[in-house]
């Protein structure tokens, strides 16, 4: 997961014209309260654990495309990915097609977006997926770094977010890792996870990404 390029999502914009407002509608909720992202959130996912070393971003990929009612192997997504097995990586501009290809017909959209060290950043753009849309996202981090798996040596990791408290400032994460002690559910600090989000700006690549399902057809 080292190179990829940004793809930017489309942003609508409404015009709103000065007309008077009905005594009616007055007694209305405004629309953000109506959208409000709920303070604690989790969806249900089926967790797996990566059938290689290398297969963080098919497994994440196929837990969740499988809450999109989309059911791909590892083996498949990572065809599809075009997963090294030479460089024991996907490119993140190919997990984000492959991705985008499944649930673009639905009116969904990924992209990646940065939260490195932004943990406010962080948490909008999953409890934006998780909270307001009802769905799991990927992460990707440098997996060495996370508290379950520490290790010396800098590696780039896949995982799911699926969960979050924005009270106890948590994100509940699935992660593949097939290592004893890293498979599974973990709740991390907003803090700790963006600390080891793995962002490369300079290449303009985000490490999370990011959903989100326009209101109206482009």
């Amino acid at each position: 997961m080292r190179s990829a390029r940004l793809v930017l999502g489309a942003a609508l914009a409404a015009c709103v014209l000065p007309v008077a407002t009905p005594p009616a509608a007055a007694a209305l909720p405004p629309i953000r309260a109506q959208l409000a992202t709920p303070a604690a959130v989790s969806v249900g996912i089926k967790g797996q654990a990566q059938r290689t070393s290398y297969y963080c971003a098919p497994a994440s990929s196929a837990i969740v495309l499988r809450a999109f009612g989309v059911k791909r192997s590892q083996d498949q997504l990572a065809e599809e990915m075009k997963t090294s097995a030479e460089a024991r990586s996907t490119k993140r501009e190919n997990i984000l097609a492959v991705l985008n290809r499944y649930v673009g017909p639905e009116g969904y959209q990924f992209r990646l977006t940065y939260a490195k060290d932004d943990p406010a950043a962080l948490m909008a753009q999953v409890s934006q997926a998780v909270g307001v849309l009802g769905k799991p996202t990927i992460v990707a981090v440098l997996g060495n770094r996370l508290p379950w798996s520490r290790k010396k040596r800098d590696f780039g990791h896949a995982i799911v977010a699926y969960g979050y408290d924005t009270v106890k400032g948590t994100i509940t994460v699935w992660d593949p890792n097939a290592r004893r002690g890293a498979t599974g559910t973990h709740v991390i600090p907003a803090k700790d996870l963006a600390a080891v989000v793995f962002d490369i700006p300079g290449r303009g690549v985000g490490g999370v990404f990011e959903l989100s399902k326009p209101l109206l057809p482009r």
